[in-house]
């Protein structure tokens, strides 16, 4: 007698560059108590996808889970599936790296397991038309999608009832629609509950099924679902209902769907699951999204309008955030630049080591934001960062170039920026965005400093005031309808920067700007140099950027030109920067001048990373503190965790302030402050007039010691 199937996967997951006690903490919480239980109920089949980053990680520190899942595999309780082994979104990468991934996991999975998997898990359900082809080639059979893609597409919910089969030029794929229904059910509903939802479709087809493929977090670690799953066992209640319900209702994998008499052919639109295309959308429409979401909901016609309802497309992020864009226009930029050295060099170790590195650097997480941290968690871009530019890093030794200075649209905006390359570092400006510089990283140490995070709103802001702590939470709930606040007081956080937090950023102020003015982002700006172009020269190792523009004056309006450049060389992670400012009139005019550095080491309390202010600790040192100092020549940032330091020393007195940059952000465990960067200003008050006045800056990198060494001389050489 046939029965009506619930097909179950299941993904794991944690981002590369994640905590390790993050690691320890969702293994002990969802990964191992799932498996444990599930070998204690041979009767309940499931498919399970794990990233090979976990897979690394749970090799490392918990082998004996291998050995559990082993088990289970050759019992066939669990049934694998592959996907890109470092969890990339497969529509941001190229072709080549795509299969490249993929090919490292099956390996991982033969190896291992001794089966070669035939389904894929499709990270975070980001579909693009063209991608049964590049899965096809990738030797995938099937993946499970959203229902919502489906219902985006024409079909009601009542037609997905099994598998269907779409292509793109001829290469077939099986799609499993994954039931929405059951993702909200499976587990924050009851079992009672759940299972009358089963029964009640498999009154209206007895031998049909329902598709349901979530993260395996929500199973012990996402807040409360512990203590739901395991300690109130809603796990093991659900289990032994379905055991006590088998004469008409069983538990398969995914294969077992994908393997059944096709429902019918189906060629779905760009999508991702529901959440993720509000959360792609800009704030202002991310807010009315949610609103007219909510209207229907009320009127009781979301069920007959809600699919002609959608928020964006995952790709909006690139647009969203011009973080993410950097990250991946970086990411593309070096993928590229392997491809070219493949022929040649793709044997060579250094070669094979770079291709890792950059795969590492496609995963996902830090590309997008929504509930989860993503492009928020410093720790993750930072991460990364590292692989890039290890990847750049070895890219350079295989092509064996000096230093290199080139124009190229590197951020695919239609304007050209400058890339410096050397042996050391490279650095990105700006010319049409204030000549600004966008980055600065290290070879050595692979690092990047200047990755800061501008303060945006956010559409999920206007929830912070229904905020409540983690005891007070509802752990029956799910995670889109928890509003948890880690800490009292964060609207105070809840600044706007209207340019990109990078570096050399020009300033010239209103007359009444100072430190507190500044630091409240409720300051006035007489010229107009920030967010304008400048003209560029590249010449010698040197860039110019320069701009004439204007200031604002009680009288009227006065010219002003500012030109800053910056002189590199090969092997030095020194940069020689001059400023030469000049106005159009002959008597002088008083200006509040800024330029504006920001930087970032991640731990903004630690007591191991600390500003300097003339190679001396102040009182309120460390990296989220905020100061202000008269008459300073140099303001330093130490990190002795990884023993790097970055100094700006200028020859010329400032006024140096230095704060925090605080971002507000949702994540699973609710709205968190987090440190983003710390903010460095040298304020002059400068008397300007046709006669040049020169401002000579140096920025120097490099570890603690050779910081602190360089400010040290300088200070002797000003006294």
């Amino acid at each position: 007698m046939s029965k009506f199937k619930l097909a179950i996967g299941l993904h794991n997951h944690q981002p590369v560059g994640n905590f390790d006690f993050v690691f320890d903490e969702s293994h002990q919480k969802a990964y191992k108590p799932f498996a444990e239980l599930l070998a204690k109920y041979p009767n309940i089949r499931i498919s399970l996808h794990q990233s090979g980053i976990l897979w690394d990680w749970q090799e490392k520190h918990k082998p004996e889970y291998i050995k559990t899942i082993q088990k289970l595999v050759k019992k066939k309780q669990i049934e694998l599936m592959t996907g890109g082994y470092y969890e990339p979104i497969l529509v941001s990468i190229f072709e080549n790296d795509a299969y490249g991934q993929f090919e490292k996991l099956d390996s991982y999975i033969q190896k291992r397991f001794q089966i070669k998997p035939q389904g894929a898990w499709l990270t975070e359900r980001i579909w693009e038309p063209h991608l049964p082809k590049i899965l096809n080639n990738a030797g995938v059979k099937f993946i499970p999608v959203d229902d919502t893609h489906f219902i985006y597409s024409g079909f009601d919910e009542e037609q997905l009832t099994g598998s269907f089969v779409t292509e793109f030029e001829g290469k077939e794929l099986r799609l499993l629609p994954i039931s929405k229904r059951m993702r909200y059910l499976i587990p924050f509903g009851t079992v009672d509950e759940l299972i009358a939802e089963l029964k009640q479709m498999a009154a209206k087809n007895p031998n049909g099924m329902v598709i349901y493929a979530d993260d395996g977090e929500k199973f012990g670690s996402w807040p409360k679902t512990y203590e739901h799953c395991y300690r109130d066992k809603w796990l093991q209640n659900f289990f032994d209902a379905v055991t006590d319900n088998s004469d008409w209702l069983e538990i398969v994998p995914l294969s077992e769907a994908a393997n059944t008499e096709p429902v019918g052919r189906a060629y779905l639109p760009s999508a991702s699951y529901a959440e993720m295309l509000q959360w792609s959308l800009p704030a202002k429409p991310f807010v009315t999204y949610e609103q007219f979401e909510k209207f229907l909901k009320e009127q009781g016609k979301d069920k007959i309008f809600g699919r002609f309802v959608r928020g964006g497309h995952w790709r909006g992020f690139l647009t969203k955030y011009e973080e993410v864009n950097f990250m991946h226009k970086k990411m593309l930029y070096i993928s590229e630049k392997l491809q070219k050295l493949q022929s040649k060099h793709s044997k060579s170790k250094k070669f094979i080591n770079a291709q890792d590195n950059l795969y590492a650097a496609q995963c996902n997480c830090p590309y997008w934001h929504g509930v989860f941290g993503g492009l928020y968690l410093p720790h993750i871009r930072a991460a990364i960062y590292s692989h890039l530019i290890e990847a750049e890093s070895l890219i350079r030794q295989l092509e064996k170039k000096q230093l290199e200075i080139k124009m190229v649209d590197f951020d695919f905006d239609g304007h050209d920026e400058i890339l410096v390359e050397t042996n050391k570092l490279t650095s990105i400006f700006k010319p049409n965005n204030g000549g600004t510089m966008i980055e600065l990283s290290f070879l050595d140490k692979k690092f990047s400093l200047t990755d800061t995070l501008t303060r945006r709103k956010e559409g999920y802001h206007l929830k912070l005031e229904q905020a409540v702590t983690e005891d007070k939470a509802d752990g029956s709930k799910s995670i889109h309808d928890l509003v948890l606040t880690k800490e009292d007081g964060l609207s105070d956080y809840l600044l706007e920067d209207w340019y990109l937090k990078r570096c050399f950023i020009d300033h010239v102020f209103t007359d009444d700007v100072d430190f507190e003015k500044f630091k409240s982002n409720k300051f006035g700006e007489f010229g107009d140099f920030v967010l304008e172009r400048y003209d560029s020269h590249v010449a010698n190792n040197k860039i110019t950027l320069t701009r004439h523009g204007k200031i604002r004056q009680s009288d009227g309006e006065t010219g002003l030109t500012i030109e800053k450049s910056f002189q590199f060389s090969d092997d030095s992670e020194t940069i020689e920067v001059v400023y030469k400012l000049t106005a159009d009139c002959q008597t002088p005019i008083d200006i509040n001048f800024a330029v504006e550095n920001n930087f970032n080491f991640q731990a903004g309390h630690a007591i191991d990373r600390f500003v300097l202010i003339d190679n001396e600790q102040p009182k309120e040192a460390y990296l989220d503190s905020y100061g202000k100092h008269k008459d300073a020549h140099a303001a330093a940032l130490i990190d002795q965790y990884r023993n790097i330091g970055v100094a700006l020393y200028s020859q010329h007195k400032s006024n140096i302030w230095h704060l925090p940059i605080f971002t507000v952000s949702l994540s699973e465990g609710g709205f968190e402050k987090v440190y983003q960067g710390t903010t460095i200003v040298n304020q002059f008050n400068l008397k300007v007039s046709k006669k040049p006045i020169e401002l000579r800056l140096t920025l120097m990198t490099g570890d603690e010691s050779a910081v602190k060494s360089f400010l040290e001389n300088v200070q002797i050489t000003v006294s």
